[in-house]
């Protein structure tokens, strides 16, 4: 077996929903006239989700009418997924080195946990929209947070008081305008931005007590 002591910590749970947090506040609006100093008749939250885009693709174009309700409250979206997990050895540290802290509601008490292991992970963003100047919008309440990290402090082991940055990367970003087709064809344009998460994955936390007396038998001086 691996590990006798089974845990979770949920740290790879926590880490993705501080990413969508990220990506909770967003906002497009609808002008009448210049889209940029015309007057706001309409702001819409886009809404952001853990999907991969082909789900709200599929949906979208199972509603054959371009004027139905279902595209009015899928579109614009944003989701996002997890891509892959890359182990970093660039941030390796010595596995035998450990965390340890005492409980300060009884101090003869203390926890310790082995260094982290790093890995870094591979998340896309998803930014599907109906128009180009909606995803527009969007991009542009993003891309300048990204230069091209954002920290994110994340409470990783309570029970041990660790709270670590973890790191966000924007690595890339594509659009795609599927514009090609007949009239009835809806139209939708994909933003994709690909970020990398730097995390560390701690194991099982373990007690023990503290050594507060030692017994030594020196033993009888000699000469040799």
């Amino acid at each position: 077996m691996l590990n006798s002591n089974v845990f979770y910590h949920g740290l790879i749970r926590k880490t993705i929903v501080a990413f969508g947090s990220l990506f909770s506040d967003i906002y497009i609006d609808r002008k009448q006239g210049d889209s940029v100093n015309g007057t706001t008749v309409q702001r819409l939250q886009v809404p952001v989700s853990y999907a991969p885009k082909e789900k709200w693709l599929v949906r979208i174009d199972q509603q054959p009418d371009l004027d139905g309700p279902t595209t009015m409250v899928t579109l614009p979206r944003m989701s996002f997924e997890i891509i892959g997990y890359v182990y970093d050895s660039a941030r390796k540290a010595t596995r035998l080195q450990k965390i340890t802290t005492t409980d300060p509601a009884n101090p003869s008490n203390m926890s310790s946990v082995y260094t982290p292991v790093p890995y870094n992970l591979d998340i896309s963003l998803y930014v599907i929209t109906k128009t180009q100047e909606d995803g527009i919008q969007i991009i542009e309440q993003i891309l300048p947070s990204f230069t091209p990290e954002y920290t994110l402090q994340v409470d990783m082991v309570p029970e041990m008081g660790i709270t670590m940055p973890v790191p966000v990367i924007l690595n890339s970003v594509s659009v795609i305008d599927e514009y090609d087709g007949a009239f009835q064809d809806r139209r939708y344009v994909t933003h994709t931005l690909n970020f990398e998460m730097k995390l560390n994955l701690y194991g099982p936390v373990s007690g023990q007590g503290i050594i507060t007396k030692v017994d030594a038998n020196i033993g009888e001086n000699k000469d040799f």
